[in-house]
């Protein structure tokens, strides 16, 4: 009987430090829990800002008002209208194309929107929202210069090399990644497409490789200031990934 007795006794005295062991463990008052680490959106609600980095040399998605400074564009207004329901305001932040998303795996800045095309290889290191436009590359020239080299289209980027073409784009956008692989001699990479544009019209480069609906509004914009004509010489189909 003695013996069973003491059995019952270091089973209770197990079975109380097990007990006591427990309540250290679940009591918030003796051991708290661990916080959770702040994710970027309590980062933001807190401040009631969201950063935005974005290269305003995009029309129609983003470009800047010329005579307040402000960014303006379809991907700006779209961008305003889902911070209003989030109450949150949006500081626009300037920058080029090529940094914006390093910026972002930064984190000196919350987002990036500059008509950003959804690619493998970013897809790797950051995220993207839907996709809200399916694009077409496009190559366009002054059309006096088409009428001089007497073309009418190309079928390959290639091409341009072979009739010995300059053309511009924007460092960091898909369409400098492709002249650097069809046809690197062609390639003039620029800060923003407003220098290649303008140095195309001067006659510093032959054409410019940019995308829809872009050089739409380009096209559209130097009929309306009764400028040279631009023409399209070569495109490309893009579909998102």
């Amino acid at each position: 009987m003695a013996i069973s007795k003491e059995v019952m006794a270091v089973g209770l005295i197990v079975v109380a430090v097990v007990a006591f062991a427990a309540g250290l463990f679940t009591s918030p008052y003796i051991i708290p829990p661990e916080e959770k680490p702040e994710t970027m959106w309590d980062v933001i609600q807190k401040r009631g800002t969201i950063k935005i980095g974005s290269s305003p040399d995009w029309p129609p998605y983003e470009y800047l008002n010329l005579t307040t400074g402000e960014f303006i564009g379809f991907e700006v207004e779209l961008m305003e209208t889902i911070a209003e329901r989030l109450n949150l305001t949006v500081e626009w932040i300037e920058m080029t194309f090529a940094t914006i998303v390093e910026e972002v795996k930064a984190k000196t800045i919350d987002m990036g929107i500059s008509g950003f095309s959804v690619r493998p290889d970013r897809l790797e290191v950051v995220q993207f929202t839907m996709y809200h436009s399916i694009t077409e590359g496009q190559v366009i020239m002054l059309k006096s210069r088409r009428d001089a080299l007497g073309i009418t289209e190309i079928d390959s980027l290639a091409e341009l090399d072979t009739l010995g073409l300059s053309c511009g784009a924007q460092g960091g956008t898909t369409q400098e990644g492709e002249l650097d692989e069809e046809a690197p001699g062609a390639l003039r990479t620029y800060a923003d497409y407003i220098l290649a544009l303008a140095d195309m019209k001067r006659g510093a480069i032959d054409s410019v490789y940019a995308e829809t609906p872009v050089t739409t509004e380009w096209i559209y914009l130097a009929e309306e200031a009764g400028e040279e004509p631009l023409v399209v010489i070569y495109k490309r189909p893009y579909y998102p990934v």
